[in-house]
């Protein structure tokens, strides 16, 4: 094995790529990435952990074809300190991968690439999807996926594709994020997916990058039965798919609300991380009152409390009566990330009683983001 490369892209596609790798990988060979080069002057780089497998594809200057696993993070590390010029990769008489420059060398031992994992194949052509359409229904729901391995069914996001529409959903039980974009799906073909949380993290960073790249580009999205495909640009990402059933999540969105308020995104964001300063730190609960024209936000600990007041406009209301909602600030303050991404200068909640579930969605597009908290119950 012999190529050249840019430094800058190098490290740019093992930025990509080590996340993949476990840090202490129970399977040796797993903390390494394959390196592939072919006649036709293309270097594939790839990193699994069985559930997840990251392949890039590059054009480099090849010089003699062959494969190799090197130390994943090793390598990473090697490639941020590396000087801005063509950098000559080599295997040696030693067996070892010599990496060259101007001022220097380093050498990496290696190891047989046929003791890898075989690498996945997508055999048939899936649904295209334009890249930011996906990777926005994976901001706006992906942090709502539980961490609880215990809870299979709902440790990964639903994704469905049919004729009209991608919709994306995420529970841990405590919570549910709901978004649909239309979508012109000429294939016709529908697709109905559990995609693991990391597999989400490491799709959402990769379609960052492409994006950056070809804001148009769009993402070929397939299922082998056991395996995700997806496939953009001169990458390809390949997950694991859960099994088992999906909650009913359409039960869980609300039909309708007895009140609605109007509030601002900016200020109810800074004022609700300064009244969380001093929330319990086990539930980070946080009580809003909201009444005709106003909501207080208060936090009350042994060791401290907080309040503050904004203006919000309420609906639905007959008289003064002061509505009260106990929440956790961490949940309400994911949801309000989203929506600052998003641009927009308000949310609305919709509510019917403190002990029902509430919900946050954007003023304009209900239906296409929904965000579902149940409220914190007891003292």
């Amino acid at each position: 094995m012999e190529f050249i490369i840019n430094p800058s892209l190098l490290k740019e596609e093992l930025g990509l790529l080590t996340p993949v790798i476990e840090r202490k990988a129970t399977i040796p060979v797993l903390s390494k990435i394959k390196m592939e080069t072919n006649a036709s002057g293309e270097l594939a780089l790839t990193a699994t952990d069985l559930d997840v497998t990251v392949r890039s594809l590059q054009v480099t200057d090849v010089l003699q074809s062959g494969s190799i696993l090197v130390e994943g993070r090793k390598l990473y590390d090697i490639s941020r300190e590396l000087p801005n010029e063509p950098i000559h990769f080599q295997l040696n008489k030693t067996g070892q991968i010599e990496i060259r420059y101007k001022k220097g060398r380093h050498k990496l031992g290696i190891v047989e690439s046929s003791q890898f994992p075989e690498v996945p194949v997508q055999k048939q052509s899936g649904v295209r999807v334009p890249s930011v359409i996906l990777r926005e229904a994976i901001r706006r729901t992906a942090f709502a996926v539980t961490t609880e391995q215990s809870r299979f069914t709902i440790s990964g996001a639903k994704i469905v594709i049919d004729d009209q529409s991608l919709t994306t959903v995420a529970t841990d039980g405590h919570r549910l994020a709901f978004t649909r974009f239309p979508l012109v799906n000429s294939t016709g073909q529908k697709l109905d997916l559990l995609v693991p949380k990391k597999s989400l993290a490491q799709l959402e960073d990769l379609l960052d990058r492409e994006i950056r790249r070809d804001a148009e580009s769009q993402i070929e999205i397939g299922d082998t039965g056991n395996q995700l495909c997806f496939a953009v640009g001169n990458h390809s990402l390949f997950s694991r798919t859960l099994t088992g059933t999906f909650p009913n999540w359409e039960m869980v969105l609300p039909k309708n609300f007895v009140y609605t308020a109007e509030i601002s995104t900016e200020d109810f964001r800074r004022s609700l991380s300064r009244v969380t300063l001093t929330a319990d730190d086990r539930n980070y609960s946080v009580t809003m009152e909201i009444e005709a024209g106003k909501l207080t936000l208060k936090s009350n600990t042994a060791e401290g409390e907080a309040q503050e007041e904004m203006l919000a406009a309420l609906n639905g209301e007959n008289g003064q009566n002061v509505h009260s909602l106990r929440f956790n600030s961490r949940y309400l303050m994911d949801f309000l990330q989203v929506v600052s991404k998003a641009g927009s200068p308000t949310f609305s909640l919709g509510f019917n009683d403190g002990n029902s579930p509430f919900e946050l969605f954007l003023p304009t597009e209900r239906e296409g983001y929904r965000y579902v908290l149940m409220p914190l119950r007891g003292e």
